[in-house]
């Protein structure tokens, strides 16, 4: 059975208007091919007679595929008029591959259907059917399908706008905005560059740091914070894809990693409907924290020992924005996040000496960021006495936790 649901909030989507003749485009070139699976609505099906009119050869309910024959094999032997006002999933050469590798299990009931016989309804079953369409809970907001000219597409932010929880949000509760906080110095110290989105399979610019430009400004802090003269890289260390929003670390653009849309891409759509992005104007503090929680809901699609890295560093990043901008109730939120993520790295995976001893590290320093003491002195200790380990952060991990005997005793 479809799910009829999932392609509403998933698209693309087109919608018809009652009367409207719908055109199965087969040409030889596959990227002009379509065939359609109908959402709401109905479509009646003609066949050309002998005698040169045409004659009723069925009718096409929600869940069933038309245009199948003439995509697979060329051959336009059918009209299809919309019955009513509708709405229709497209199947094109993208949104065909998309179905192949997220949900096979449509793409399997697409092809099955595609040579289905035609059901026939008599005059009363399609008045039936016409009354049922008020009824019907994927039927979208009727103001949409008026409002719609034949042969427009509807965008996938209207359509998830009716389908998803209208409450639904990326941030977590107690998340602000922090309007006018932008630093259009950084500039300097980037580059535009373009990415391939692993989601969308789109080019798009966005901005690349110039490592070999930034310059230490100050020791690196207990909790692994580097400083630079005049720059913070955690506002250009999450790019996000201008056409699709899909975000993520740099690197997981440059380098992909195996990505399970399915378990992101519902509410990655739902965030379209809710989320303006201002690309190409000067980045403010807001668009960085959108793109962190979008990240946070992309990490969802790697493997779990991926996923946790990238959401353990994501939540570290933003206890240091929520520090930046003196919300100190949401720095603490964060980094508890951060440390929770970062002891279930070192419980589950498998790690160098000098990951272990970072991990380490960093454990401890968003525990004390947080407020919270889950045997933090331990993991410093670790981080000192590991065999074959980094002499540097054996040091690090040795001034840290001196610094917090000697705050617990009291001296200086």
């Amino acid at each position: 059975m479809m799910d009829i649901q999932w392609l509403i909030s998933t698209g693309p989507c087109k919608i018809l208007l009652e009367g409207q003749v719908v055109h199965c485009p087969c040409g030889v070139v596959e990227e002009e091919r379509e065939m359609y699976i109908l959402l709401t609505g109905r479509v009646d099906v003609y066949k050309e007679s002998a005698a040169g009119g045409s004659q009723s050869a069925g009718t096409i309910l929600p869940g069933d595929v038309f245009g199948g024959c003439e995509y697979f094999t060329g051959a336009e032997n059918f009209k299809y008029v919309a019955g009513q006002d509708s709405a229709v999933f497209v199947i094109n050469k993208d949104s065909f591959n998309d179905l192949s590798w997220s949900r096979p299990e449509i793409l399997y009931e697409i092809l099955k259907s595609s040579y289905m016989p035609l059901k026939k309804l008599s005059a009363a079953e399609i008045a039936k059917q016409s009354r049922k369409k008020d009824a019907d809970p994927h039927l979208m907001d009727k103001r949409l399908i008026k409002s719609a000219q034949p042969e427009e597409t509807i965008s996938e932010e209207l359509l998830i706008a009716n389908a998803a929880v209208e409450s639904f949000s990326i941030f977590p509760e107690g998340h602000k905005q922090y309007p006018g906080i932008t630093n259009p110095e950084y500039l300097k110290l980037v580059f535009q560059k373009d990415y391939r989105c692993p989601v969308c399979v789109k080019t798009f610019q966005d901005y690349k740091i110039f490592s070999s430009k930034l310059y230490e400004a100050a020791p690196m802090r207990h909790d692994l914070r580097r400083y630079y003269t005049d720059f913070k890289t955690e506002w250009y260390e999450v790019i996000t894809c201008s056409n699709c929003l899909f975000s993520a670390f740099s690197t997981y653009f440059t380098d992909p990693k195996p990505l399970q849309k399915v378990n992101f891409e519902n509410e990655l759509i739902a965030a379209r409907s809710g989320i303006h992005m201002k690309f190409g104007e000067e980045r403010d503090i807001d668009y960085v924290f959108n793109s962190y929680y979008l990240a946070m809901l992309c990490a969802q699609g790697y493997l779990s020992s991926i996923g946790r890295q990238i959401k353990a560093k994501l939540w570290g990043n933003l206890s240091w924005l929520y520090e930046d901008v003196d919300d100190f109730e949401m720095m603490r939120f964060a980094a508890a996040n951060a440390a929770e993520e970062y002891e279930a790295i070192y419980t589950e995976s498998r790690l160098s000496t000098v990951q272990e001893q970072i991990t380490c590290i960093s454990i401890a320093g968003m525990q004390q960021r947080a407020g919270i003491d889950r045997d933090l002195k331990r993991f410093l200790f670790n981080a000192m006495t590991i065999k074959l380990g980094d002499k540097a952060y054996a040091k690090h991990a040795e001034d840290f936790l001196y610094e917090i005997r000697q705050a617990e005793s009291g001296t200086s």
